[in-house]
Formats: structure tokens, sequence, C-alpha cells
């Protein structure tokens, strides 16, 4: 009977372990189906974020490439392969020389060569052949992933850029070739002005001034008569000046006669006699005769526009103008310089001017074929800066457009 008892209970217990050890691997499997289903979550989470990524990798609006030291293509975008105009697997392992306008592959070339010797973004403009050879104009931006021997590649598309910066330019050269008809019809207008004021007018207050000294001479000195001749006289003196100073703003008749340099001191001479307050000096430095007409007048009227613009807005007491002719072994080191300089409250050359002096001159220093600088400090004045390439070919080519 205990043997029976005790083999009763060795079975009980048996049992009870199993039952223990079934309870426990029922917990561990309902542990490992959470532990699954979250499993399963998570790789459907990454799977969802992988297709995100490889669609925006794709389809960014930029190719992406990945280049070795070759320039092979290792790894290429949806959009990168597009610009190139071949399917993805066609261009991987192949050269992204192949598809660069031949002309373009030594900026190719030494993109490369600035990538793999520096650890800072290097920017390259070039041409590609897309789809049925179009001609694609691109911007590669690359960064060397170190220890790689590879490095990362944007390629932009820049085409639009490219066609936009063109029209603006065609605009610009033709409001440039505009502005050069422009200050030509201007000059001819004014020289004919001139002409009309010095061979008509002066020739009636030159009468006048003759009749006046006449009925002057048989008048009585104490009479009405004479002094209202007197009187007309001065009038007719008065005249004189402002035709003069009116000649000069037309048309500089020294300018034609004897030159650059001595119209330029005839005009400090006007100047300065408006002006007394302001100290003008003038420094020549070179030889300035022989000069084209276009050189000589584009000159003046940039001094002269210079110094209504001191006079009108500068404040100063002091302006100095500099005129350098540089001379070389060759007619191309053939350069005339020129400065206006004053110490007036000055601008800020970060704002956009109000007036249309500057423009002016700028534009005519360009349609002169040369080049305009301003300098400008609050209160530390202002410095005009214009040079002129002088050599013959260019003189007789800009005469013949004025």
């Amino acid at each position: 009977m205990n043997k029976n008892q005790d083999s009763i209970k060795t079975d009980d217990s048996e049992i009870h372990s199993k039952i223990e050890l079934l309870t426990e691997l029922q917990a561990h499997r309902l542990e490992l189906e959470k532990q699954n289903s979250k499993l399963n979550d998570v790789q459907q989470q990454l799977k969802e974020t992988h297709n995100r990524y490889a669609a925006l990798y794709d389809n960014v609006p930029v190719g992406y490439l990945i280049l070795d030291k070759a320039g092979n293509i290792l790894a290429i975008n949806l959009t990168g392969s597009t610009l190139l105009g071949k399917e993805r697997e066609f261009i991987l392992n192949k050269s992204f020389l192949s598809y660069i306008v031949q002309d373009d592959n030594g900026k190719f070339l030494n993109h490369l060569q600035q990538i793999f010797n520096s650890s800072t973004n290097t920017v390259t403009e070039l041409r590609i052949k897309g789809s049925f050879d179009k001609v694609i104009h691109i911007r590669l931006e690359s960064l060397v992933i170190k220890d790689a021997n590879i490095c990362r590649t944007v390629m932009t598309n820049i085409n639009l850029i490219k066609e936009t910066t063109g029209r603006n330019q065609e605009l610009l050269h033709g409001n440039r070739r505009l502005m050069q008809n422009l200050f030509k019809i201007q000059e001819e207008e004014r020289r004919l002005l001139a002409h009309e004021l010095h061979d008509e007018l002066g020739q009636w207050l030159t009468a006048i001034h003759a009749e006046t000294e006449t009925i002057a001479y048989f008048s009585e000195k104490d009479s009405a008569i004479h002094i209202s001749a007197q009187a007309i006289k001065e009038c007719i003196k008065k005249m004189h000046d402002a035709m003069r100073d009116m000649l000069c703003q037309l048309r500089p008749v020294l300018l034609d006669t004897l030159g650059l340099e001595d119209a330029l001191l005839e005009l400090k001479k006007q100047w300065t006699t408006h002006n007394p307050h302001i100290t003008l000096e003038l420094e020549f430095e070179g030889k300035f005769d022989n000069l084209s007409e276009l050189i000589n007048i584009t000159t003046f009227r940039i001094v002269q526009e210079a110094l209504n613009n001191v006079r009108n807005h500068a404040q100063a007491n002091w302006v100095l103008i500099h005129l350098h002719r540089k001379t070389g072994a060759i007619p191309a080191d053939d350069v005339l310089s020129l400065s206006v300089e004053d110490n007036g409250k000055g601008y800020d050359v970060d704002q956009v001017p109000h007036g249309l002096g500057l423009l002016g001159m700028r534009e005519r220093a360009i349609a002169a074929g040369g080049k305009f600088f301003v300098r400008s400090i609050p209160n530390h004045g202002t410095q005009i800066h214009a040079k002129f390439p002088l050599d013959s070919s260019n003189r007789r080519r800009k005469t013949d457009a004025l």
C-alpha cells in the first residue's frame, strides 16, 4: 500500500511539474508572440520609412550621385538618371565623364581633383548631354566622404537660370545700346544748340552792344538816354556771361579746340567762381592729347556731373579731381583713370540713390567701354572712379559707335 501511495505521489509531482512547465511555456509563448508582433510592427515601420526615404531620394528635384575618384557613378537617384537620359541600370559603374559635353571635360576633371584634395564643398558649372543629346546646364556640388575614396554629389539643372540670365543680358545690352544712342543724340543736340547760341544769339548781342555804344557816345552823360544805354550795356554783359556759362554746360568750346586738359581747367575756373566756398583741386598726370571724341566728352561730362553732385548734395568744402593717363609697352596698357574725391557727408552705397546723376555717370562710362566705381562712407566723403582703355582699336570702335 505504501508503495502505491509513493507511486501516486510521484506521479502527482511529475504532473504538477509538467503543468507548471506548460504554464511557463505558454507564458513564454505569449511573450514571444507579443515581441514578434512588436517586431513585425517595427519592421513594417522600417519598411514604410525606407519606402518614404526611397521615394524622397528618387524624386527630389535634384540629381544625387555617389562618385569614386575616377568619376565612376556608384549610385544615382531617379532624378539624376532622368537628367542623364538613361535607365539607372545602364548608368551605374559608368564614367560620368561620358555624359559631359566634350568642351567641359576639363572642368569636370578639375572638379574631381578639387573634391578629393579638399574637405569642403566644391561647386562647378558645366554642360551634360541629356535625352536626344539635348545640352543641359548643370551645377555640381560635391563633398568627399573621408576614408572612403568616394564623394556625394548633388546635380542641379540650371537651364532655366541660364536662360533667364541670357535674356537679362540681352535686355541689358539692348538698354546699353539705347543709352549710347541717347548720349549720341543728346551731345549732337547740345552741339547744335551751342552753335546756335554762339552764332546767332551772340551776333545779335554784339550788334545790340555796338548800337548801345553809339547811343551812349552821342548822348549827354547825365541824360536819361545815356543812363539807359549804360544799363543796357550792363545787361548785355550779364547776358554774355550767362550765355558763356550755358555754352560751357552745353558744349565746352575748349574741348573741341585745345583738348580735355584745357576744358577741365576752364570748368574749374567757372565752377570755383560760382562756388567760392568749396576748394577745388585739379591734378593731371600724363599726356591727354590724341584722345578720342568719345573719351573726351565722357570724361568731361562725368566730372561735370560729379561737381554738380558735390555742390547740391555733398556739403563738402574740398574736392580733388585727379586725371591720370598710364601708357605701357603695348597699346592695351594705355589706360585713362579719373577720380573725383570730396570730404562731404557721404552716403550709404547699399541704398538705391534717388537721383540719376550716379546712374548717368555709370552708363556714360560703360558706353565708352570703361568701368565705373563709387566708394562712400557716411560722414567720410565720396570717391568716384572711372577707367577707360585707350588702345587704338577701342578708340576707333567706340568713336564709330558714338
